[in-house]
């Protein structure tokens, strides 16, 4: 029988089983902005989103980009979780970001076996597990890779673009960039912006609709997907060996190999099903779900 261990949101459906556990630069570089598609050769064109979603973003806030901290989580998690059997072959490790059913991103290392995929909120600051979600690629039924979209009739295009463009007048006005501050004051700065982002969905609902009790229940957790992403520092890394940790297209080529010929592969947009959601917004621009510098405290 199949089992899928979730913490956090993950789901426990038909054949799967729940099992929760808890223990207690601003400036880019230039190889990045080269680098803003996943970076693969084996990646198909058809599925590439262009743009820099975290252009302001100061990396050295992020307890990820301080040196050897991902790569100890990375040991500890294996030694914690994997087992030591031959059975369930260790293929690969990321650092990335899961978004929600509420549209809210949350920094994961996720671990990839020949058998399961655990997505592991992981304490960086002291170093420990703090919950894990564990699922068997043998219950997972579809994997759906692209660009993360709105709903057409969503309001959060509109007001990422408000966001940006105020803070764009802000950061010119605090680094006195007087020359650039009028061609930012201009409405283009304020237009409506996606997240330009290319994404990744497994699912496991044998293609049934979330109940509704379900999709508008904030406290749900049996959710039966999961939606990755790049980790914010994928774009602010130099090296592909670099970037490779925080690429969400390496898991995906990762996972075409090990499900199952059942398994339906699409490469059609995600479509992130937020319409207004405002306190999305609040959370993901100020990184809530990363362990990060916030002035004179961490977390």
């Amino acid at each position: 029988m199949d089992d899928t261990f979730l913490q956090d949101e993950g789901p426990s459906f038909d054949r799967a089983t729940l099992e929760i556990k808890n223990d207690n630069s601003e400036e880019l570089n230039s190889q990045a902005v080269k680098d803003s598609k996943p970076n693969n050769s084996k990646a198909k064109p058809g599925i590439s989103v262009p743009g820099i979603p975290y252009v302001r973003l100061d990396c050295h806030t992020f307890f990820s980009d301080r040196n050897e901290v991902v790569e100890k989580a990375f040991a500890d998690c294996q030694r914690d979780l994997l087992s030591s059997t031959e059975e369930d072959e260790f293929v690969g490790s990321w650092l990335l970001t899961e978004i929600s059913i509420w549209d809210t991103e949350k920094e994961r290392l996720i671990l990839l076996t020949k058998n399961s995929l655990y997505a592991i909120k992981y304490d960086l600051i002291s170093l420990k597990i703090l919950e894990y979600k564990k699922v068997y690629l043998a219950v997972i039924d579809t994997l759906i890779a692209g660009e993360l979209i709105y709903p057409p009739t969503s309001l959060l295009p509109r007001l990422n673009g408000l966001a940006e463009g105020v803070s764009s007048l802000i950061h010119s006005v605090i680094r006195q960039e007087w020359s650039s501050f009028t061609s930012l004051s201009s409405t283009a700065q304020f237009e409506p912006r996606g997240r330009n982002m290319f994404g990744l969905r497994l699912m496991w609902n044998k293609g049934q609709p979330l109940s509704m009790d379900k999709k508008w229940n904030p406290f749900a957790r049996n959710i039966p997907w999961m939606t990755f992403t790049n980790h914010p520092l994928f774009w602010h890394k130099g090296s592909d060996s670099d970037k490779m940790k925080y690429d969400v297209n390496a898991l995906h080529l990762a996972l075409q190999d090990l499900l199952s010929v059942s398994c339906e592969k699409l490469e059609n947009p995600i479509i992130i099903e937020n319409y207004v959601g405002i306190g999305s917004l609040v959370h993901n621009r100020t990184g809530l779900g990363f362990f990060k510098i916030r002035g004179k405290v961490s977390f």
